[in-house]
């Protein structure tokens, strides 16, 4: 067991859970994993959001009552912002890209915020963000 001093922490991207629900991929690596795992609030809003049978509803509610769950602040909110700015001028996002972007730009500003990994599938975007945004991305298969 880590202690609160050595503890690294991580915040799963939403598509993680999806795909651990889903099928299990990721249970095992979750398991041996050394990260203590924090919930972002935007990774529960997508996933309640989306949750279509009671059971996966029941899931969101019940990781929302036992992680310690992360919210970005405004100035979080603020700093999104520019960096989706940034992106749009970089990559020359259209609006309808920037708005899928939004909420993985929130989860990279909350990670960094509070020292954790963030853990996703979702490469492409979460690479792009980090061309904009220093944070440490995990990238799993």
């Amino acid at each position: 067991m880590h202690s609160a001093k050595t503890a690294k922490f991580a915040l799963l991207d939403t598509t993680v859970y999806i795909e651990n629900f889903r099928s299990g991929r990721f249970t095992f690596r979750l398991l041996q994993s050394h990260f203590v795992i924090r919930c972002s609030s935007v990774v529960l809003h997508e996933l309640l959001r989306g949750a279509r049978a009671a059971t996966e509803r029941k899931f969101v509610l019940e990781l929302s009552r036992r992680c310690q769950v992360v919210t970005p602040t405004e100035q979080q909110w603020l700093k999104a912002a520019e960096i989706l700015n940034q992106l749009r001028r970089r990559e020359h996002y259209e609006v309808i890209k920037l708005r899928e972007l939004a909420f993985d730009v929130l989860i990279a500003l909350s990670a960094r915020n509070i020292g954790a990994s963030v853990i996703t599938t979702n490469h492409t975007d979460f690479r792009a963000i980090q061309r904009e945004l220093s944070f440490h991305l995990l990238c799993w298969e």
